[in-house]
């Protein structure tokens, strides 16, 4: 049987007679599993406030000074990318804080952290070459200082999942409890048959 998709399974979860019965019979520890609000909250300003440290330091950086030294003029479009990544990040993690358990919107910031890491490493090459060494390792260590937090994001999403995926199997077991049940009732006679 192909898994419909989640949010159909939640749009089940109200229409289900017997399902807070059902709810109450799953496992605790995927619900104890999530951190609290708090924790979570805490979790999610601390990548935004990671992202804007970093803007202090890319205002050091003078990536249109390096083209005459030879340097592609890519890096000053790279430069302007990840200033308009961290407002980006910033402004994805303070929208989250108000509803984190939108897995979609959860991935969409976390994707976007490691977009930026990624592109980040081509800029600090150019940083190294054309400018300054000692920046770019400042640079790439204050970055480096949301991993654990991005971890315990990635975590998170893993323990969503994994409870959606539970409630989906509720929400399906129950519906196939259901047709089972409407099968083995008789069919009502139509009362504008056609007589014989």
């Amino acid at each position: 049987m192909r898994l419909r998709p989640i949010a159909f399974a939640l749009s089940l979860l109200a229409a289900l007679p017997g399902l807070p019965a059902l709810r109450a019979q799953q496992p605790a520890v995927a619900a104890a599993a999530l951190p609290s609000d708090q924790q979570l909250l805490t979790l999610l300003r601390s990548v935004s406030a990671h992202a804007l440290n970093l803007l202090p330091l890319l205002d050091q950086v003078h990536a249109s000074d390096w083209v005459s030294r030879g340097a592609p003029e890519t890096y000053a479009l790279q430069l302007a990318y990840a200033r308009r990544q961290i407002q980006g990040i910033e402004a994805d993690f303070t929208a989250l804080a108000s509803h984190p358990d939108h897995m979609q919107d959860c991935m969409r910031a976390l994707f976007r952290v490691q977009t930026f890491h990624r592109s980040l490493d081509t800029l600090l090459g150019g940083l190294r070459k054309y400018q300054n060494p000692a920046l770019a390792d400042l640079i790439q260590s204050v970055a480096a200082e949301d991993q654990e937090d991005l971890g315990k994001l990635q975590d998170y999403l893993l323990e969503l999942a994994n409870q959606k995926e539970q409630e989906y199997l509720v929400v399906d077991h129950e519906a196939q409890r259901c047709r089972a049940i409407l099968s083995r009732e008789p069919a009502t006679p139509r009362k504008n048959a056609p007589k014989e």
